[in-house]
């Protein structure tokens, strides 16, 4: 274990958070940024993702804590027995 990590993970995390409009942990438990509104009809962009899963890598409980901090909303997928994806927010926008 690298404290030095686990620090340079949370200040990730809070960056990510700071510039762009979404956070999404996916299914697959690896984590994606994107920038403007999701859903039918509405363009988004890929700001920023990742191959590390939540959980799985090293010092991603302080990735996720620095997410949890900052002010983009975070949105998880979880894949569906009919292998549709649905999607949970489980922090709002805060300013």
């Amino acid at each position: 274990m690298n404290p030095d990590y686990a620090e340079e993970q949370y200040a990730t995390g809070l960056r990510i958070s700071q510039e762009y409009g979404r956070v999404i942990i996916r299914a697959n438990g690896t984590w994606a940024a994107e920038d403007g509104p999701s859903g039918p009809g509405n363009s988004r962009t890929i700001g920023s993702y990742s191959y590390e899963g939540i959980g799985y890598h090293a010092h991603t409980a302080a990735l996720l804590r620095g997410f949890l901090d900052g002010p983009a909303p975070i949105d998880v997928e979880r894949r569906q027995e009919d292998y549709s994806v649905t999607t949970t927010r489980i922090k709002e926008t805060s300013k």
